[in-house]
């Protein structure tokens, strides 16, 4: 490939903040080049494939939107649309506190002991422990230590193993508690981590009453835990980073736009060009200024032709998967990357790097473009003529929907699950349900049971 087709290649991998970075660069070095906040308007439109007859009957389509005015509500103008736009906009936080948050919402907490565990989701330190005491916390929080002992009894049993730990043999033991290992054995082994720090193996082999090659799967096990459970989200508090795309909702319609407020193009400047040609100039100037303008105006019909490309991508996306800005994540349908590739007579290498780190705004928030996709899963052995052929973020959803309304005093076995699945049209083996079930980070059904008594209890 020649170096423009590698930049054209280059181009449709960059995010719209990227491609501004870019041209910033290109636009210090070349003299004929400048940003043109009008331009890329048009651009889509430039290289619509709509035949001519069919664009002459249908009125012509936006191709750019701003995030404000996704934002607007039927009937409000931008004029009236206020400041707070990008606070609507804004996708769920990132972060640990926001994934306890949500299984805080989903657990058996009420009244008190549930304000008590939001609050407490905020005192953990960068490793996830809970470093203060039950009577500082009592303390602090004007609580009772009946209902901070409720609260800590389901938040040390959250997810990632471990958080709400007060040291780091607590830490340990609540992830071999999570895994069903913890014992006698690997107690007094908690109790005594200085003795492993030091060596002392055969002493701690006899504390703990077992074999030295017993000891020795047993530190492998321990040192394979994860000694700081927040470590996971350390880099999960990003800032949200404007969208490159845009959906709103016309009518029954949902439509993809390109985000205005950040989607850049180039100028070139022609008129400079013109009166620089018509100077006195060495063969080695007149060259250098040539090979600027020509690079200028390769560059301004790249970001066009790119422009043009995320667009088409964007709205056969968009258009296939209208269920699920509708409804949800149950209504996404299964697509991979050939189905819009054959859509739109593209290669399918094109449409990855249309898709890859690609940022969708919705009304309701954030989502990465790629997250539209998902491969089909269709009944496996077991299928039927009546079973559907859904996505496989589909049938994930639907788990996490029946688990998240599982009563304690009836725990849904995955073969349960299965059942339910059926009574919907999608038939799936048992097996495959539990891989999806483990792939959303809930407990087999037995440990969910045990954990429900210990509540009970």
């Amino acid at each position: 490939m020649n170096p423009q087709m590698q930049q054209a290649i280059q181009l449709l991998q960059l995010t719209n903040m990227q491609l501004n970075d870019m041209l910033a660069q290109e636009i210090e070095q070349n003299p004929f080049l400048a940003f043109d906040a009008a331009d890329y308007r048009a651009a889509a439109r430039a290289e619509n494939p709509q035949k001519p007859d069919a664009a002459a009957k249908e009125p012509a389509v936006r191709d750019t939107i701003s995030v404000r005015e996704l934002s607007l509500q039927p009937g409000q103008s931008l004029a009236d649309s206020g400041d707070d736009y990008l606070a609507q906009l804004a996708a769920p936080e990132a972060g640990l506190s926001a994934f306890l948050l949500q299984q805080i919402r989903l657990s058996h907490l009420s009244g008190a002991a549930l304000l008590l565990a939001v609050e407490l989701a905020g005192w953990l330190d960068d490793d996830g422990y809970l470093r203060d005491t039950d009577a500082e916390l009592c303390e602090n929080l004007a609580c009772d230590l009946a209902t901070l002992q409720r609260a800590l009894t389901v938040l040390r049993g959250l997810e990632p193993s471990g958080v709400f730990a007060r040291s780091l043999p607590d830490c340990l033991a609540l992830q071999l508690r999570a895994q069903e290992k913890y014992t006698p054995a690997y107690e007094h082994l908690l109790a005594n981590l200085g003795l492993m720090a030091r060596g002392e193996l055969e002493k701690l082999a006899a504390l703990c009453a077992v074999s030295s090659a017993e000891l020795g799967q047993m530190l492998t096990h321990v040192q394979a835990l994860n000694p700081r459970p927040a470590s996971d989200f350390d880099t999960a508090q990003e800032v949200i980073r404007a969208p490159d795309i845009l959906v709103r909702q016309e009518g029954d319609i949902w439509r993809a736009y390109l985000n205005e407020d950040n989607l850049p193009a180039v100028l070139v400047l022609e008129r400079d060009w013109e009166e620089m040609a018509s100077r006195k100039m060495t063969d080695k100037e007149k060259r250098f200024m040539k090979s600027n303008v020509q690079s200028a105006r390769w560059l301004r019909k790249a970001t066009q032709q790119r422009a043009a490309t995320m667009l088409r991508v964007a709205r056969a996306v968009v258009e296939h998967q209208q269920g699920f800005f509708s409804t949800g994540m149950e209504a996404l349908k299964p697509m991979v990357l050939r189905d819009i590739a054959d859509k739109l007579e593209l290669h399918e290498s094109t449409v990855s790097r249309v898709v890859a780190a690609k940022i969708v705004q919705t009304p309701s928030g954030q989502l990465a473009l790629k997250d539209l996709f998902s491969i089909a899963l269709a009944g496996g052995r077991n299928q039927q003529q009546n079973s559907q052929i859904v996505s496989a973020a589909s049938i994930k959803a639907r788990l996490a929907r029946y688990l998240a309304a599982e009563s304690p005093e009836a725990i849904l076995s995955d073969e349960k699950l299965a059942e339910m699945l059926a009574e919907e049209g999608i038939m799936i083996a048992r097996r495959t349900v539990a891989k999806y079930r483990e792939g959303l980070k809930i407990a087999s059904s037995a440990v969910r049971r045990r954990a429900a008594k210990l509540r009970a209890g």
